[in-house]
């Protein structure tokens, strides 16, 4: 297949003390007496300017857009939020943060007053509601969080699906759909703004990109949502990676993925939201028991990737004698069962290749699936809300050392509902020796409805990778559902301003 030709963009420019050190001063003095004019060179150089001088600042604003809150006679979902405490900016005067639904034909809201406050908004029946936009501004801003859940234990789209709200943006990565026939993956695009957006949809599969031209300047009209099909952008094709490229605005995206065996469902959850290309990438939250773990990787460029594979255990890492090591083609997609060297065990994948991928994983349990992808090492804070509270689910949390020694502290928000914040409880320290993974199972709260669950990496720390696995029993088969966490947004980074005194000599 001829690939299309693309525009590698420009090598930013550096700017910093070193583009001003040669500069010099010339000040000319004028003298008088006798009419005389002379000219004096001055010889002193700027002083230095530090280059790439940074301020670190509490972000003031965040939206994130939860895709799908619609419900059929047996499903029921739950898009929950919550305000992280504890974090930079929070004390720093008001703020206001909460969901509300995108204008549509009904409505909702729900807001969170101060840091450690939670909301909720439910669609349970034949309920249908638009997308929800999760908002937070000036204090309530940082350590904004949103889940949504879906749950039907025994219909036609019988399972556990959630997914992490994404964050308005203008790039998404997704690893794991496929069109093959009973297989449905859908992508939707979610536009916050009044303006509409204009998004590009690019599909890679085993062969390459794959030629959709109706997945290119797809229109998302102002507050909106569109939902694509993969089965009719690429047909046929098993294993995909899906990039989203807002030209024009931004977006929220989310892709979700349903098979079907005649009338039997093979599972349905959210495909979590990768990591961008990079030349190192973990997969967290890969669970215990049988079932295949189709790990799907991608090189997203003009060269083939040789990408080297490791699995991190509760006991250490180690090389598998078998799938050590896979080829993937430029521009393509290839998938590879992982079980065979995984001895039914919770694990972490690391993956180092030559040239940037990116990663994601479908995972089989009984008749269910679930998906975990591609992330990144981070220190700080994670967390997730939304967790149910039932006598049949058990959460467990997979928290990767993948570097150095890292302790971390482990609590609860229980959520009631009102006005009142949440008080953290359930604390735990937790220690993970650098190259292992704990497999840390929680104990939920009693006599609350859901709560949230946050992971802090202690000062000092090395970095840490999480993520969840929720299973709840049923008599129709057991469900399954979890993903990576994202880490908190807190702060963002702000480039100092120097004064140029050249500026005042023009």
């Amino acid at each position: 297949m001829k690939r299309p030709a693309r525009r590698r963009p420009a090598a930013p420019r550096e700017r910093g003390g070193q583009l001003l050190s040669g500069r010099w001063l010339v000040v000319a003095a004028a003298v008088t007496g006798g009419a005389v004019l002379a000219g004096t060179l001055l010889q002193q150089p700027l002083p230095p300017v530090a280059e790439g001088a940074v301020d670190l600042e509490p972000i003031g604003s965040a939206v994130l857009l939860c895709p799908e809150p619609g419900a059929s006679t047996d499903l029921g979902v739950r898009v929950t939020a919550a305000v992280v405490p504890g974090q930079p900016g929070q004390a720093d005067g008001e703020g206001a943060a909460g969901m509300r639904t995108l204008p549509g034909r009904n409505s909702a809201e729900s807001k969170i007053r101060v840091p450690g406050g939670q909301a909720e908004i439910e669609a349970f029946g034949n309920t249908e509601l638009p997308p929800i936009e999760a908002y937070g501004e000036g204090s309530l801003a940082p350590g904004l969080i949103a889940d949504q859940w879906g749950r039907d234990p025994g219909g036609a789209g019988r399972g556990l699906a959630s997914t992490a709200c994404a964050p308005a943006a203008s790039e998404f990565w997704f690893v794991g759909g496929g069109a093959i026939s009973g297989r449905r993956t859908r992508i939707v695009l979610v536009n916050p703004d009044p303006n509409a957006a204009i998004v590009d949809v690019i599909i890679r599969g085993p062969e390459g990109v794959i030629e959709a031209p109706a997945g290119r300047g797809l229109v998302v009209q102002g507050q909106d949502r569109l939902v694509l099909r993969l089965d009719t952008l690429a047909p046929g094709v098993s294993a995909t990676a899906v990039q989203v490229l807002a030209r024009a605005g931004r977006v929220g995206a989310s892709v979700d993925d349903e098979q079907r065996s005649g009338l039997a469902n093979v599972g349905t959850d959210w495909v979590p939201q990768a990591a961008p290309p990079a030349t190192r990438v973990f997969v967290p939250g890969v669970i215990n028991g049988d079932g295949a773990r189709v790990l799907s990787i991608a090189a997203p460029g003009d060269d083939d990737a040789i990408v080297n594979i490791r699995v991190i255990g509760e006991d250490g890492t180690y090389t598998p004698a078998d799938r050590s090591r896979v080829e993937v083609p430029a521009d393509a997609v290839i998938a590879l069962d992982m079980s065979p060297v995984l001895d039914r065990q919770p694990v972490t994948l690391e993956l180092t290749s030559d040239v940037p991928i990116v990663a994601g994983m479908r995972q089989f349990f009984g008749n269910e699936t679930s998906f975990t992808a591609g992330a990144q090492p981070f220190t700080g804070g994670a967390a997730v809300s939304g967790l149910p509270v039932r006598s049949a689910t058990e959460l467990r949390v997979a928290i990767t050392a993948p570097e150095a020694d890292a302790t971390v502290t482990l609590s609860l928000l229980p959520y009631k509902r009102g006005r009142k914040p949440a008080e953290p409880t359930g604390e735990r320290s937790i220690s993970i020796p650098a190259g292992t993974m704990k497999w840390v199972r929680i104990s939920p709260p009693t006599g609350v409805d859901w709560y949230t669950a946050v992971v802090s990496a202690d000062e000092g720390s090395g970095p840490i990778v999480v993520a969840h696995r929720l299973k709840e029993k049923s008599r129709f088969g057991d469900l399954m559902t979890g993903y990576p966490w994202p880490p908190l947004r807190t702060e963002v980074v702000v480039p100092s301003a120097v004064q140029d005194p050249a500026v005042g000599m023009r």
